[in-house]
C-alpha cells in the first residue's frame, strides 16, 4: 500500500467536504463515535478542525478489514477524526471529542 501524505490527505479530505462526496462507515456505535452523522456538529465545524490541523497531529495505517486502504486519523484539539478513501468518496469512521 503506497501511502498518502498529510497534506495530500487534508488537501483530498477538505475538496471531498467541500463537494459533498462524504460517506459514513456503518458502524454499531455511529452517534457516538461520528458526531458529523448523527447531525451534533456540521460540515463546516469538521472543515475547520481538519483546515486547522498540522501534520504533527496526523498518522495513517493499513484499514484494520480492508486490505490496500489506507485509513488517516487526526487529534485535532480536543478532536479525534478518522476516516479513509473510497474514491470519489471520503468515508468518515469516527468524529467524536
Amino acid at each position: 500500500m503506497e501511502r498518502m501524505g498529510f497534506k495530500e490527505a487534508k488537501r483530498k479530505v477538505l475538496e471531498s467536504i467541500d463537494d459533498g462526496s462524504i460517506r459514513h462507515e456503518t458502524r454499531s456505535d455511529i452517534d457516538q463515535k461520528n458526531l458529523l452523522h448523527s447531525g451534533q456538529v456540521t460540515t463546516a465545524e469538521v472543515r475547520e478542525l481538519i483546515t486547522r490541523s498540522r501534520g504533527n497531529n496526523y498518522e495513517s495505517r493499513e484499514h484494520h478489514w480492508m486490505d490496500g486502504v489506507e485509513i488517516h486519523i487526526l487529534k485535532a484539539k480536543t478532536w479525534y477524526i478518522k476516516w479513509y478513501f473510497l474514491d470519489p468518496n471520503a468515508v468518515f469512521v469516527s468524529i467524536h471529542e
